[in-house]
């Protein structure tokens, strides 16, 4: 982990940057208080974990009604 005053930060944020795609945390202080990390993002989701996620959505939705109810019903009561 690295610790950097904020003020420092500001010249060496390519630097920081790199650090923290390397792997490493960089936390951000003001007067030696922390109020900020740098850090690279823990896991992308990728195009098919999304599709699969939004498929599985659509297929809730189709599945299941609000009470007695149905989904399209109210939607349309709305817009009257």
């Amino acid at each position: 982990m690295i610790t950097v005053g904020i003020f420092e930060a500001k010249s060496s944020l390519g630097q920081l940057v790199q650090s923290a795609a390397a792997g490493e945390t960089v936390v951000l202080t003001r007067r030696g208080k922390p109020v900020a990390e740098i850090r690279a993002p823990q896991a992308e989701i990728g195009q098919e974990n999304a599709a699969q996620t939004i498929e599985a959505l659509r297929k809730f939705r189709r599945g299941n009604r609000v009470g007695a109810f149905d989904t399209a019903e109210l939607i349309a009561e709305g817009r009257r």
